[in-house]
């Protein structure tokens, strides 16, 4: 850097003065506002984001409590039909042998009477139908 010398000292530092006031001014009206304005967007936008990410975590926290109480209800419900299913066929299949049965009691005693009437049939047979 050149040395100061007596005849152009005043020239020198006015050039200065007024190269570095138009620079610090420059920066101080162009780009400061403009990193400013990013700095605080930016703040806003992590803010914004991280307000969303909090209610899609409690969506989806509430919705995971939604489909397991669905899921537990539509268990205990199969569960319940099940049952109850089971409960309908035992019933049905009780009735039916006992129907059966006094079906099949009724016949044999209509077999007897009408083999004992035209044949003679053994005992051990008529056990044994």
């Amino acid at each position: 850097m050149p040395q100061f010398d007596q005849f152009s000292f005043f020239n020198q530092v006015s050039f200065f003065l007024f190269f570095f006031f138009n620079f610090y001014f420059f920066i101080t009206y162009y780009f400061l506002p403009k990193i400013a304005f990013n700095i605080k967007f930016r703040k806003k936008f992590i803010i914004f984001k991280i307000n969303k990410q909090k209610n899609l975590n409690l969506e989806i926290k509430n919705k995971k409590l939604l489909y397991t109480d669905l899921l537990k209800n539509f268990s205990n419900y199969y569960e319940l039909t099940i049952n109850e299913n089971i409960n309908n066929y035992n019933n049905y299949k009780n009735e039916c042998l006992l129907k059966n049965s006094l079906i099949k009691l009724i016949y044999i005693e209509k077999i007897r009477n009408l083999f004992s009437k035209k044949f003679i049939i053994s005992k051990k047979y008529l056990l044994n139908i």
